[in-house]
């Protein structure tokens, strides 16, 4: 199988990952696991292949999530605030090392996950607020209640370090064989 259509399929897969794990996590308001998914796409595979299972799986998750579709304003915000999830997890590549089992490798795992959801939520706070004013108790009103997102990252990213080592580990192994 050629590494581009393998890339391909990898985004399908997670975008579809994405979708069902936001899917099940309705019921915990702020808490997604698909925000480490679309870290460790780009954690693993690069950037562009991050922001692509970012886009297509928060995509899928605004318009068919049991709460309705997400205005397009909001829609728009959501991918582009994902797209920073990827970023991070790309960046992330050149400072983490991944075999040491430290707790510099722990608390650098909960910062990445803590900027995740704030990048994200600053993005889409900010267009929410804008779309339904007034703006700044909106905003403000909005930004504390993304704090949610924000501590569940930190406490999820670090819980799932070894998904980013089995993915690093596997990609290795792929391309020895």
């Amino acid at each position: 199988m050629s590494r581009r259509l393998l890339i391909i399929a990898r985004v399908a897969v997670f975008a579809a990952l994405v979708f069902i794990f936001s899917y099940f996590s309705v019921f915990l308001q702020n808490v997604n696991p698909g925000f480490f998914l679309v870290f460790a796409a780009g954690f693993a595979w690069g950037i562009m292949p991050g922001i692509g299972v970012g886009i297509i799986g928060f995509f899928l998750w605004s318009n068919f999530n049991p709460y309705g579709p997400a205005p397009f304003p909001i829609l728009i915000s959501q991918m582009v605030g994902i797209t920073f999830s990827a970023l991070i997890g790309t960046s992330a590549r050149h400072w983490l090392f991944l075999k040491t089992a430290s707790f510099t490798s722990i608390v650098f795992l909960a910062l990445a996950g803590f900027l995740c959801g704030l990048f994200y939520h600053i993005v889409v706070d900010v267009v929410d607020a804008w779309v339904y004013q007034p703006f700044w108790p909106r905003l403000i009103a909005g930004l504390t209640f993304s704090l949610i997102t924000m501590v569940s990252n930190a406490i999820i990213f670090p819980i799932l370090k070894p998904v980013l080592v089995f993915l690093v580990e596997r990609d290795k192994v792929r391309k020895t064989v």
